[in-house]
């Protein structure tokens, strides 16, 4: 009896375990682009994270990171018609027990709700876990660079 109020146990906790994880971050960033919400943006950087959008650019700083989002998430911006789906599961390394890094791939969608060809990135997130939960320290979505001389 013991044995199965155990494994019982486990099996309730076990998604109970999983709030406050870095696995919810490609989720969270997701939902914060999809909805071009800034302030859940907000939540998912550290004040002194760094975001590189490509890679000739860093911006510093959660104030600065969420003003490049702001730019292109309202207005007239690039982003504000997009959404974007993961594609496969993250992959996930602890390499401390309050540091991660996460790997995961996604597709632009169009507005057919279909993956637009040519637009499947990665990102790579380096994740720590504060008081208020996991966030990004640092991260690079990749982008196509424009060709030097253009």
């Amino acid at each position: 009896m013991r044995r199965i109020s155990t494994i019982a146990l486990l099996a309730f906790a076990t998604p109970c375990l999983a709030q406050g994880t870095p696995n919810e971050l490609p989720d969270r960033f997701i939902a914060a682009w999809n909805a071009h919400d800034l302030a859940a943006f907000e939540g998912l950087y550290t004040d002194d994270a760094v975001w590189v959008p490509v890679a000739e650019e860093r911006t510093r700083g959660r104030k600065d990171i969420l003003a490049e989002f702001a730019k292109i998430h309202t207005g007239h911006g690039w982003a504000v018609h997009t959404t974007i789906a993961e594609k496969g599961a993250p992959e996930v390394r602890m390499l401390k027990p309050d540091v991660a890094t996460i790997f995961f791939h996604m597709d632009f969608l169009g507005a057919d709700g279909q993956p637009v060809p040519g637009l499947q990135r990665a990102m790579i997130l380096v994740a720590v876990e504060t008081d208020g939960g996991w966030k990004i320290a640092a991260g690079q979505l990749t982008k196509e660079s424009t060709p030097a001389g253009q």
